[in-house]
C-alpha cells in the first residue's frame, strides 16, 4: 500500500494510482489523492478507497456478473429457468474476463455476431437477456447498439383432427391416451399434464395449479405452482375423458416431461404417422377455436397464455392444412366457374355492375376502386 507523506502543511497525504488517461494524445496516469491530519488517517482512507474500488459493480467482471446473478435469482425463479441460464454459462466465454465497464457496442457484437453462426435466434436473445439482466441487478444501465440475428419464422404442420383421432385409437385404455386428451382438447402443457393428479379433480371441473420440471440437478420435482401466473386455471371436463379421470387415483401420466415426448415419438412411428412433437397438440387446439370462432380472450384463459402476449396468434393459431385445402377449393371453384361461364350481363352499366372481392367477404365496383386512388 502507498505510505503517505508529510506536506508542508503539517497534513499527511497519499497519492493512489488509479488508471490511466489521454490528454492531446498522450497517456497519462491518474491518481487518486488522500489528505488527513495524521498518516495513520490518511492511509485508512486510501485503504478505504482501494476497498471500494474492488467492489464497484463496473469493475466487476462479466463471469461474476452472470454468476451472481443467477445465484440471487435462484429462490424466485423456477428450476428450469435457472437450469436454463446455468447452460448458457459457456456462452459468455468470449466476455468472461471484460470488466462492466468495459464493455461496448463493439465487444458485444462481435460476441453475438460469434453466438448467431451456430446458435438460432430465441438462443441468441435470451442469452444476451441473461448479461441486460445481469447488468441491470448490479446498477449499470447500459443500452447497446447491437443487431441480434434475423428472427426466422417456424413453419408448423400441426396434426390434421382425422390424425389425432388415429393416435387416440393406437393408444386407448393407456396413460398415453390421457395426455393426448389433456393437450389436443384442453391445451395443457407437458410439465401440468405429468403433475396433474386425483386431488386436483373436485367433480368435473380439473385445477391447473403445479407443474413438473427439471431442477439445476437434473431431478424431476413437482413445483407447486404453474410455468407462468396466467397458468393458473380452472377447466371443465367432459366424458370420454372426465370418466377415465374420475376413474384413476394418484398422478394420472405416470411419466415425466421427457419421457413423455420420448413415447409420443414412438408412437407416432409406430403408426405410421409424421414425427410430430407432442407440444404441437396445444398448437392444434388453439388452431382448432380459433376455427371454431372462440374469442382469443377466452382461448387464451383456457390455454393459460397472456391475455397481452402475442404468442397465441403469432405461434399457436396456425394454419389448419384441411381447412386451408377447403378454402383454396372454394376459391378455385369460383374461378372455374367464372371461366366456363363467363361474365354477366352487364350492358347496361357495365362498370358499375363489375364487382371486385374484398377480404371481408363485401363486392366492391371499379367506382369505388377509383375513388380510392384519391386516398392518402
Amino acid at each position: 500500500m502507498a505510505t503517505a507523506r508529510r506536506l508542508p502543511s503539517g497534513s499527511y497525504r497519499v497519492k493512489v494510482f488509479k488508471g490511466y488517461k489521454y490528454i492531446n494524445g498522450q497517456k497519462k496516469r491518474e491518481y487518486e489523492s488522500f489528505t488527513a491530519p495524521t498518516k495513520a488517517e490518511a492511509e485508512a482512507l486510501a485503504s478505504a478507497w482501494k476497498l471500494d474500488r474492488k467492489q464497484r459493480p463496473e469493475d466487476v467482471s462479466v463471469h461474476d456478473a452472470i454468476r451472481k446473478y443467477i445465484d440471487v435469482k435462484e429462490p424466485v425463479l423456477s428450476p428450469s429457468t435457472i437450469r436454463s441460464y446455468e447452460a448458457m454459462i459457456g456462452r459468455f466465454a468470449p466476455l468472461d474476463d471484460l470488466k462492466l465497464k468495459d464493455l461496448n457496442n463493439l465487444n458485444v457484437q462481435e460476441w453475438i455476431s460469434g453466438m448467431s453462426r451456430t446458435l438460432a435466434y430465441k438462443s441468441v436473445k435470451n442469452t444476451y437477456g441473461l448479461l441486460t439482466a445481469a447488468l441491470s441487478l448490479h446498477g449499470i444501465d447500459k443500452q447497446f447498439k447491437v443487431q441480434l440475428p434475423n428472427k426466422i419464422k417456424p413453419e408448423y404442420r400441426i396434426p390434421t383432427d382425422q390424425e389425432i383421432i388415429q393416435m387416440l385409437s393406437a393408444c386407448e385404455g393407456s396413460d398415453m391416451w390421457i395426455a393426448i386428451m389433456l393437450a389436443r382438447y384442453y391445451s395443457l402443457r407437458r410439465s401440468e399434464i405429468c403433475a396433474l393428479g386425483s386431488t386436483d379433480l373436485t367433480g368435473n371441473v380439473l385445477t391447473i395449479h403445479k407443474a413438473m420440471v427439471s431442477d439445476k440437478s437434473n431431478n424431476w420435482i413437482i413445483k407447486p405452482i404453474p410455468k407462468t401466473y396466467d397458468s393458473y386455471r380452472k377447466l371443465t371436463i367432459s366424458d370420454p375423458l372426465l370418466a377415465v379421470l374420475r376413474a384413476k387415483a394418484g398422478r394420472y401420466v405416470q411419466f415425466n416431461p421427457n419421457y413423455l415426448t420420448s413415447r409420443f415419438s414412438g408412437l407416432m412411428k409406430q403408426i405410421g404417422l409424421p414425427d410430430y412433437n407432442f407440444h404441437l397438440l396445444r398448437h392444434a387446439f388453439a388452431s382448432n377455436a380459433a376455427l371454431l370462432g372462440v374469442p382469443d380472450f377466452y382461448t387464451a384463459k383456457i390455454g393459460g397464455w397472456s391475455q397481452n402476449s402475442s404468442v397465441l396468434k403469432e405461434v399457436y393459431q396456425n394454419v389448419n392444412q384441411d381447412e386451408l385445402k377447403r378454402q383454396m377449393d372454394i376459391l378455385n371453384n369460383q374461378m372455374h366457374h367464372d371461366l366456363h361461364h363467363g361474365q354477366p350481363d352487364n350492358s347496361s352499366n357495365p362498370q358499375k355492375r363489375v364487382c371486385l372481392g374484398t377480404a371481408g367477404g363485401g363486392t366492391r365496383t371499379l367506382e369505388d376502386e377509383a375513388d380510392d386512388e384519391d386516398m392518402p
